[in-house]
């Protein structure tokens, strides 16, 4: 958890959509089928000695009434899937985006939530303990007029320490005392798995310390960089001046973060260079971490931080060490000052009066192009998940997480290994040797589903009228805990997200997937569905998952997390010359209009969406082998599958933050997520019957696995 929100966007984070709403929609007429025209509408089912079921949509877990029946699907699926969704939904105020799985989802899993804590917060004295820190963690988030009159007297400690700086050494002090309340200034350090030994967590230092989302920001020249920098100038002068300074003093230093930041950026690694898994792994240890970086005082730091002998630490860029000590004997302590403080009044604005929050979402509104902050309960609400995670978690899973859902996701986990084992076998252009690598690994993967095996517990106290205070102890908390991993062996078990989280991972280290109960729901995952939609839905989110295994990144990784060579030469070859397909191919696909997608940056979610695709179509019809088929409205079961997949995705994004993702986000925009996606898939082709030649049946398709 940190203080507060940092500028950066994740998609992970902007689930905060109102849903579309359940409207009626009259029944959808089917559109005939033309082999030869390219554009395919439902298909006649193929010959079957047993007949087809006849069902409606909704019965198979669909809405007909999204359908955009005028698209050819052959030319847009994602159109044709979600169109009148699209055309039906505007979005709220308080959100960046729409979307009808991750947003919709996490909205009624907040409202849960909300629902939770407000009758922790009035339950009576005498409940019981989980009850009353939940309510007490809530309740004082909430007490605007305390969090007002309390000031800024929670975060004095590191005004004072910031106060001090004048060298370097009182530098790294200052940036002891904001790390340990999760004020990311200079650099970020923490606990990583040993890329070379996957058994034991070492210490990790990492770039850091810019306030735009990406370092591209302050060194392009194009107009929306530009742009963006003078308005990011004008709330940092904005902060400072909340934070005491004068007008003409909060303006020069504005400038002087602007100059610092700057610097920073010119040193570090492009987003690009940051997915090579090799060129981040750099085993300096002490000795070297400090030859690196000697005006930096290494010895204290890592003193404050309760890690006084570490020896074992890796650094995503030696270079970044060294420019960063040239930087602490360049910068004036009075620019530095003027850094850290800015940096420390935007993590903490969530946790002061309420002028530091509206300035501080007024620039994310400049990102993202959200007009309105969410309402205070929403962010109490997230506040008190990332506090007190496990809490809440347990009692989202009791009401919220069926055991029906569990036995589903793992009965699709088991199809889809199946499915990747056979894929695995019949690739030609593996080598026998690689392939055994590939199994290995495969045989070794794990995977949670729901919760985590034990939940975690929360010592700190609690006081029911001191908002920035719990969140202070909450973080210092969590900051202890993840710094004692540092010399022990890897816990397994230690999730990264919550249980009410609208979110799934891959940690190759691991060699581990992770499902939170927070994604089981409709419309990825519906009891009630069909196996052909829920496949579609969270097959796909399955094997997306599993794919990253597999992708230009995970697969540098062995059975056992390590990072070692396991493919043969001639193999690997292969294997890049693949993922260059897929580069090239998303390269083509306009994020927004005018800005091509960045397709080394994203292709190893370009992979994992293809091969996810892939693998859930094929687990769909080993579990469905012998049945009946099923036909709704028109639909065969294969376009159901495909349906299922393309309306999970369905969404709107403010053009602001379309714009943001397309230069700092992993993931393609949703249309290139289903399209792209598509056109990789000729079992999607044949469905639809599209003519070749058609958009989603390009001469040639780009696939990994």
């Amino acid at each position: 958890m940190h203080i507060g929100s940092r500028l950066v966007i994740s998609l992970s984070a902007l689930g905060l959509a109102a849903a579309c709403g359940s409207k009626s929609h009259p029944a959808p007429t089917p559109v005939a089928t033309d082999p030869g025209a390219g554009s395919a509408a439902p298909a006649e089912p193929p010959p079957s000695t047993v007949p087809a079921v006849k069902k409606q949509l909704a019965e198979v877990g669909l809405d007909g009434g999204l359908i955009d029946r005028s698209v050819d699907p052959c030319d847009d699926f994602y159109q044709f899937a979600c169109g009148n969704w699209i055309k039906q939904t505007e979005i709220a105020a308080d959100k960046p985006m729409a979307m009808r799985s991750f947003v919709d989802i996490d909205d009624r899993n907040q409202e849960y939530l909300h629902d939770v804590l407000e009758q922790a917060r009035t339950a009576p004295k005498g409940a019981d303990a989980a009850t009353t820190a939940l309510g007490a963690f809530y309740g004082a988030c909430m007490d605007e007029p305390a969090i007002a009159k309390a000031g800024i007297k929670p975060i004095a400690p590191l005004i004072a320490a910031i106060a001090k700086v004048k060298d370097g050494a009182s530098l790294a002090a200052a940036t002891t005392a904001l790390h340990n309340a999760s004020v990311e200034a200079l650099f970020t350090f923490g606990p990583v798995q040993d890329a070379k030994n996957a058994t034991q967590v070492i210490g990790n230092i990492d770039q850091g310390g810019l306030g735009l989302p990406d370092r591209d920001y302050y060194l392009n020249d194009d107009a929306q960089s530009v742009g963006l920098r003078g308005m990011y100038q004008g709330f940092i002068g904005t902060m400072l001046g909340l934070s005491g300074m004068s007008p003409a003093a909060a303006k020069a230093g504005a400038a002087d973060v602007m100059a610092v930041e700057t610097a920073i950026a010119k040193i570090s690694k492009d987003k690009v260079a940051r997915r090579d898994p090799v060129g981040t792994y750099n085993r300096l240890d002490r000795q070297g971490v400090i030859a690196a970086t000697k005006h930096f005082d290494w010895a204290g730091y890592w003193k404050g931080q309760g890690v006084p002998a570490i020896d074992a630490i890796t650094v995503t860029s030696p270079e970044f060490l060294a420019g960063l000590d040239g930087l602490i004997t360049t910068i004036k302590p009075a620019q530095w000052r003027a850094y850290l403080t800015f940096h420390l009044y935007v993590s903490a604005a969530p946790l002061l009066d309420k002028k530091f929050d509206d300035a501080a979402f007024a620039f994310t509104s400049v990102l993202t192009g959200q007009p309105a902050q969410p309402p205070r309960w929403k962010r109490c609400v997230r506040a008190t998940d990332g506090a007190l995670g496990d809490l809440l978690g347990a009692q989202f899973v009791k009401a919220r997480f069926a055991g029906s859902a569990k036995d589903g996701a793992l009965g699709q986990i088991q199809a889809i290994s199946a499915a990747m084992k056979a894929n695995l076998a019949a690739l030609p252009w593996m080598d026998a040797k690689t392939k055994d690598g590939a199994f290995a690994k495969l045989a070794k993967m794990t995977y949670q589903i729901g919760y985590p095996n034990a939940w975690k517990t929360y010592a700190f106290a609690i006081d029911a009228h001191a908002y920035a205070k719990n969140a202070l102890a909450a973080i210092a908390t969590e900051h202890a805990r993840q710094l004692g991993k540092i010399g022990k062996p890897v816990d397994k078990d230690d999730w990264q997200m919550t249980a009410a989280t609208v979110n799934a991972y891959y940690d190759p280290s691991l060699n581990g997937m992770v499902f939170p109960a927070g994604i089981l729901q409709p419309p990825f995952f519906n009891p009630d569905a069909s196996v052909a939609v829920n496949l579609g839905g969270m097959g796909m989110v399955v094997g997306h998952e599993l794919t990253h295994g597999f992708d230009d990144q995970g697969a540098q990784y062995d059975g056992d997390g390590n990072l070692k060579t396991w493919w043969a030469s001639e193999t690997a070859a292969k294997f890049q010359a693949k993922t260059q397909c897929v580069v090239d191919q998303y390269n083509a696909y306009e994020a927004v209009p005018g800005v091509k997608l960045n397709g080394a940056n994203t292709q190893g979610e370009n992979i994992a969406d293809i091969g996810g695709v892939k693998l859930a179509y094929r687990a769909y019809h080993a579990l469905r082998a012998g049945q009946a088929p099923i036909e709704a409205e028109g639909f065969t079961e294969d376009q159901t599958f495909f349906l299922g997949f393309g309306q999970a995705w369905c969404a709107k994004v403010r053009p602001d933050l379309a714009k943001l993702l397309a230069t700092v986000d992993v993931h393609s925009p949703p249309e290139w997520r289903v399209n792209g996606a598509l056109s990789a898939t000729p079992e999607f082709a044949e469905a639809f019957h599209c003519k070749a030649g058609a958009k989603l049946r390009p001469a040639t398709t780009c696939q990994v696995w």
